[in-house]
């Protein structure tokens, strides 16, 4: 039997094609990383790709589907500092009015799309349609002018791009919840 005399190593990239690719590789992966970790809801999924004949990777974050999964979104497109939107083309596919809310920029020469799937109501609490929110914006312009000014309570944010403040729970372990009563109780 006869056993290998030096160890293996992986060999370094060695034409410049592949050294460009491979940094385009770390920069993508390494904003995707930077982007789950600031954002309160993590992806359900993180796709760092580069498509076909390019040698520029890209990142996708797959947010799922609701009202979370949108939040996460917006969320996303807070810490890329771009215009969150939502795609009004599928809203007559058969599932009955779904609405993707997304985000899209290019950070570092990496673009980044951040997307969620959501019903029509909850795309609408999230991100009001274009025509929605100039009278949103008209109405409350209208409205602020009439209203005295005071300090802001504290409380929990209704902006979707906020973490909200879960309520405690309290949390009984499963294994005092399943355990077999003692003798004599």
């Amino acid at each position: 039997m006869e056993q290998a005399t030096q160890a293996t190593t992986p060999t370094a990239p060695t034409n410049d094609r592949e050294t460009v690719v491979r940094a385009s590789y770390r920069r993508a992966r390494s904003l995707a990383d930077q982007l789950v970790d600031g954002a309160p809801v993590t992806p359900n999924a993180v796709e760092t790709y580069r498509g076909i004949g390019s040698d520029d990777f890209a990142v996708r974050l797959h947010f799922g589907t609701g009202f979370e999964a949108g939040r996460g979104v917006l969320q996303i497109a807070t810490l890329l500092d771009t215009q969150p939107i939502r795609d009004e083309q599928r809203l007559d596919v058969g599932w009955g009015g779904v609405v993707w809310i997304e985000a899209q920029t290019t950070v570092d020469g990496v673009q980044v799309l951040a997307r969620a799937l959501t019903n029509k109501e909850d795309a609408d609490r999230l991100l009001p349609p274009a025509d929605d929110a100039e009278d949103q914006q008209a109405t409350t312009s209208s409205e602020e002018s009439a209203v005295e000014v005071t300090q802001p309570m504290p409380t929990i944010s209704t902006d979707p791009a906020a973490p909200v403040i879960p309520a405690v729970t309290p949390v009984i372990p499963l294994a005092t919840a399943y355990a077999p009563a003692e003798a004599g109780e």
